[in-house]
């Protein structure tokens, strides 16, 4: 009955996340995989954050404390994970960060340091940090953990879902942010399908919360990428509004920069990977009217 007594198992407990067809393509066979239904950050981050925060875990002792950059979602399920286990954990974020982000942090007791400038240029000053203070530091843009989870329980569980439903798809459609998701996503139905299955990854034309360049990231040598599409924050939000508008589903920016990538190839038989909702985004949504 859902009935949990550790936070782990409860974020293991909402897996698998659903998978649903979305009305707004019309007859399209068209699916997003719901990772915002993910139980402590809304967003496909607590999956990640499990696994190097077990890795953690097992590498330090009691007292150490967790150090990491983050543009949000990372650093408040580690937050979270750290408060229930009784761990200190040490937030680097921009100072662009949302408003909402830092004051989850804060809620859960984690120590906020903010810096100009995006999550890669702290980076070396997080490294420095995690030595002088003998923090762990589980480092999401380089770590193998990022995208070995979603290549052991993300894509298996998408697989299984299509499978159980008979569906034929030929398209996954997923953002490039520090690219876990879509690397393991990549590596399990190339493996597994080959050339059948297209991977396509999104890039931010302009500023979308949660998406970046793929250039220099150190998976791009180990994602299996075919095409790589770049979207307007101004055309995110739009797809954002479509489908709030069309299936009652409150997306996030980089969510709707899948639903815009999709619209604009104009794909059928295709999943988009939906990593986060809109309630952090308010502000940028109403800007947006």
């Amino acid at each position: 009955m859902r009935v949990y007594e550790d936070l782990a198992d409860l974020i293991r407990g909402s897996w698998p996340t659903p998978l649903y067809r979305l009305k707004s393509f019309g007859e399209k066979n068209v699916w997003g995989k719901l990772e915002f239904m993910n139980p402590i950050t809304h967003s496909i981050k607590d999956r990640t954050a499990l696994s190097l925060f077990q890795e953690a875990m097992k590498a330090t002792k009691a007292g150490d404390p967790i150090i990491e950059a983050s543009s949000g979602n990372m650093a408040v399920a580690l937050a979270a994970l750290s408060a229930a286990y009784g761990r200190r954990m040490i937030a680097y974020v921009s100072t662009r960060t949302a408003a909402a982000h830092k004051a989850m942090l804060k809620l859960l007791g984690s120590e906020v340091r903010e810096r100009d400038g995006g999550t890669p240029d702290m980076i070396d000053e997080v490294r420095e940090e995690a030595r002088r203070l003998h923090a762990h530091h589980p480092n999401q843009f380089e770590n193998p953990r990022n995208y070995l989870i979603h290549y052991e329980e993300t894509a298996r569980e998408l697989d299984e879902q299509l499978l159980s439903a008979g569906l034929r798809v030929g398209y996954i459609v997923a953002g490039l942010g520090t690219a876990g998701h879509i690397t393991g996503l990549s590596l399990y139905f190339k493996e597994k399908y080959g050339s059948s299955m297209k991977v396509i990854g999104v890039e931010p034309l302009d500023g979308i919360p949660g998406i970046k360049e793929f250039d220099g990231n150190p998976f791009r040598e180990v994602a299996k990428i075919d095409e790589v599409v770049k979207v307007s924050l101004r055309e995110a939000l739009a797809a954002v509004k479509l489908v709030a508008a069309n299936d009652g589903l409150l997306l996030g920016p980089s969510s709707g920069a899948v639903v815009a990538a999709i619209r604009r190839l104009e794909l059928d038989g295709a999943v988009g990977i939906f990593p986060d909702d809109a309630w952090k985004y308010a502000d940028l949504l109403a800007r947006s009217w």
